[in-house]
């Protein structure tokens, strides 16, 4: 089964979920109605072998399972609270790796304001088997309450995306995947200037071209996106920035007339317009699509999807 066949299986349960699930499966983040508010909920993992090559150093292991996580909560524009690791270590991980992996887990959950809270841990029980670190993140809304969904896009639209894109894995499996930057603070920006401007916004973590198809279609629009105005690493194709994932920038969009006051840079960080939205109609179905070489592409298949012999 393929990771797009799993979440359609999981999202048709949706309807029975109670009233106090307020977003249900099928965004960066589910939200969850307490008493007196909501708290956003995600869980995400990586695996020794798919998310990291063999004999990544410990510290920036641990760095990515807990920042990746924390990319989702840029998505929804909240703010990190607190976090869960259930860990499943291979049973010849020595003494000293398990302490120095526990103490990085603890500073960069720390560092990145969601505190280690609790979790599991278990052993395999042969030596050989990857080690597997499984993050739950807890966090809260924008102080203004609004939570920012990948279902907001509307017509006329323009659609931008942070930073630079494509390389996210170097030759020798290092790389930005590794170091990435979560844009937390870029979020609550956007929201603080733009409030209800602000239309759907997603972490691209599959690649730009899957998770903008992922977008158009929570939404029920066409987006049109530019392949020459898609912001690249230096040395890198558009393909690769359509492609690669792991970039974990944020592609969001704007109403057309707040659009026109996007600066170049917020939170430090450079904005590129590259494309816009329609409503979907026979000629312009709902999804994603990139013009390059002189036609029109679809989109959904331009990335990682994960499953069975399918990359990371």
């Amino acid at each position: 089964m393929r990771e797009g066949d799993l979440h359609a299986l999981i999202a048709a349960a949706n309807a029975r979920l109670p009233k106090g699930v307020m977003i249900p499966p099928g965004d960066d983040m589910a939200q969850v109605a307490i008493a007196g508010g909501s708290v956003l909920i995600a869980c995400d993992q990586v695996i020794e072998g798919r998310h990291f090559v063999p004999n990544t150093p410990i510290e920036l292991i641990a760095r990515k399972a807990i920042a990746r996580n924390v990319s989702d909560v840029a998505a929804m524009a909240g703010r990190p609270l607190a976090c869960l690791c259930a860990a499943t270590l291979p049973s010849d991980l020595p003494e000293s790796a398990v302490r120095a992996l526990t103490a990085a887990l603890q500073r960069h959950a720390e560092d990145f304001g969601c505190p280690l809270v609790g979790g599991d841990t278990s052993w395999h029980g042969e030596p050989g088997h990857p080690l597997q670190l499984s993050i739950t993140i807890l966090a809260l809304p924008h102080a203004s309450g609004r939570v920012v969904r990948r279902d907001q896009a509307k017509d006329g639209d323009a659609v931008m995306v942070s930073g630079a894109l494509g390389g996210s894995f170097g030759a020798d499996g290092l790389g930005r995947h590794l170091r990435f930057e979560p844009r937390v603070r870029l979020a609550r920006e956007l929201v603080d200037r733009f409030g209800d401007e602000l239309g759907a916004m997603i972490d691209v973590s599959d690649g730009l071209g899957r998770d903008l198809d992922r977008m158009a279609c929570a939404s029920g629009v066409a987006i049109h996106i530019e392949g020459d105005r898609i912001p690249l690493h230096e040395g890198c194709s558009i393909d690769q920035a359509l492609r690669d994932g792991e970039d974990h920038e944020l592609a969001f969009t704007l109403r057309a007339d707040a659009a026109k006051g996007l600066p170049a840079i917020m939170a430090g960080v450079p904005l590129s317009v590259i494309g816009g939205v329609r409503a979907a109609s026979d000629v312009h179905p709902a999804g994603a699509r990139v013009f390059l070489a002189g036609a029109w592409h679809a989109m959904g298949s331009m990335g990682w999807e994960h499953g069975p012999s399918v990359g990371a």
